[in-house]
């Protein structure tokens, strides 16, 4: 998934030292709406998507993921709204204009599994090191892979490194970008977009799946090369008054032992010094969305409106907005120059230590610089925000404090978000108790702020009512007992209460229904558990 790529940079940076919901009691039955920075549905209340990446990278099954109905229905008791569920171009066309059917069903299979369950459905067409044809890649077929017959080599056992140093894996994305035409003569580009058309196509009039993420993580190609220079005009600036190793030999042996030495993390801590790291990609990154990015978006978003008129098209930046990089991308138009109403932001955030062992130990400045550069962004964009990805913690007892933090962040910024990824058995993760959790799923207004106390097991949330239509409804997760729950609401004409899903029992909302005496008011819901009593 690329969520490690800045990580590399970093590793690369020290080289180059050393070198010099809906309501959970209704089944989705029409499309969400984009208006301004919120996702609405058909009754004008707010919907606030919290969900997990669910999928399978390794193309050996066919891409089918162990997840079966019963896993969609966890989500759904656990609290949770949506998936963004990865699709594969290497498994939708196996060759050149043919798309397999047998692949597709499999798909169709999962979004009725999530449908079945209550949930909605983001399809991310999925792409790490670009091609299963790359050593530690998926995403692309082979014959879209133009490698031009390049080497492809990496460093170190991070596997994103090879993004900077693969002369094969910079060949492959430049083709692409340049549209280089395929075996059959049609550029490799256009047949991007005309897989997304076939896929938007299929999936036209299927509710529940809501939007359409465009690719994994875009990788600038050999444009990359050209941090080179910047970063080592940085360093000074960089790690100016950072306590170094005192000799050679101890730098060396730094490095080597650990891609992330502390002396590197301990500078890159200080927010000045990170926006400096950042400043040596932004060039580089700007133009690539400018002049490679955004056109691709263009092709690949008419496809979709050929066939498609009401998916959500969920924009990704460059793989350096996941460290924090501020992104160029713009709004799509139509042909006429109108802008897409349709549309949002679905950056990821990872702090540089995610895939290491150090995953558990995240800088809080890094990570609140990240993920308030994604609130600007999607502010200057005029888009809701939602994260595709965050943590990574793969079931690591040592993450709690980490997840923690990610999920106040989160709150900080009212932010939509997708957990990577549902792993198994995640309900036993020291983390399962930020993702399992109240969450305002459904507003008859607008969201203000929410935020869960994990440690006290204390969930609130503000919205300011509207004139919307219906109830709000809040996601009660199992892992919460129900026993003595003391929830309180304000102003007085609210009426909270407790209710179960008439078809799944395990899932429980709470319903918070206002009188038109509360019609222009914020109000307020607490969920908490009995003074002296249990802890979800």
């Amino acid at each position: 998934m690329g969520r490690n790529a800045l990580c590399s940079f970093y590793f690369l940076g020290g080289l180059a030292v050393c070198l010099s919901m809906p309501a959970l009691a209704q089944r989705p039955t029409a499309p969400l709406s984009v208006q301004n920075d919120r996702i609405l549905d058909p009754s004008g209340r707010q919907v606030f998507l919290w969900g997990m990446n669910v999928g399978e990278k390794s193309s050996s099954n066919l891409h089918q993921s162990w997840h079966g109905p019963e896993d969609f229905h966890n989500l759904r008791r656990w609290g949770m709204n949506a998936v963004r569920m990865m699709i594969f171009w290497s498994a939708l066309e196996p060759e050149p204009g043919r798309y397999d059917e047998t692949y597709l069903a499999s798909v169709d299979e999962r979004i009725g599994w999530a449908r079945d369950a209550g949930l909605y459905v983001i399809l991310d067409m999925h792409q790490d090191l670009w091609s299963a044809a790359i050593p530690g890649g998926n995403g692309a077929p082979a014959w879209a892979t133009l490698d031009g017959g390049q080497p492809h080599f990496t460093i170190g056992d991070i596997w994103s490194a090879a993004y900077y140093v693969s002369p094969r894996v910079h060949r492959v994305f430049d083709n692409f970008w340049n549209n280089t035409p395929g075996p059959d003569g049609t550029g490799i580009q256009e047949r991007y977009a005309l897989a997304w058309r076939h896929v938007a196509a299929r999936y036209a009039n299927r509710p529940e799946v809501i939007g359409f993420d465009l690719m994994n993580e875009p990788f600038p190609g050999s444009m990359i090369q050209e941090t080179a220079g910047p970063l080592l005009d940085a360093l000074p600036a960089l790690l100016r008054d950072v306590p170094m190793p005192d000799s050679l030999p101890r730098f060396i042996d730094s490095i080597t032992e650990n891609p992330l030495p502390p002396w590197l993390l301990d500078a890159l801590d200080d927010p000045g010094r990170h926006r400096i790291a950042l400043e040596t990609l932004r060039p580089v990154m700007g133009r690539f969305e400018r002049d490679m990015l955004m056109p691709t978006y263009r092709r690949v978003h008419r496809a979709i409106r050929e066939v498609n008129a009401t998916g959500i098209i969920f924009l990704e930046p460059c793989v350096f907005a996941n460290v924090g990089v501020p992104t160029e991308i713009e709004a799509l138009c139509d042909p006429d120059g109108v802008r897409d109403p349709q549309q949002a932001y679905l950056p990821h955030a990872y702090d540089i230590v995610t895939d290491t062992p150090l995953s558990g130990q995240p800088s809080e400045n890094r990570l609140n610089l990240i993920v308030t550069q994604k609130r600007r962004d999607a502010e200057r964009l005029g888009m809701p925000l939602l994260i595709g990805e965050w943590g990574a913690y793969y079931g690591s007892p040592k993450t709690r404090d980490a997840a923690r933090m990610m999920n106040r962040l989160l709150e900080e910024n009212v932010c939509g978000a997708f957990y990577w990824e549902y792993h198994r058995h995640l309900e036993r993760a020291v983390y399962f108790e930020v993702l399992s959790k109240p969450a305002p799923l459904r507003l008859a207004g607008a969201l203000e702020s929410f935020s869960l106390s994990p440690g006290a097991g204390i969930f609130s949330c503000r919205w300011e009512n509207t004139s919307s239509t219906g109830d709000s409804l809040f996601a009660l997760p199992e892992s919460w007992p129900e026993h003595g729950l003391v929830i309180t609401t304000e102003p007085a004409g609210l009426r909270a209460v407790i209710e179960r899903d008439s078809k799944d029992p395990k899932t429980r909302y709470v319903t918070v229904s206002a009188t038109d005496a509360a019609a222009t008011t914020t109000l307020t819901l607490r969920i908490s558990p009995p003074v002296g009593g249990e802890r979800p």
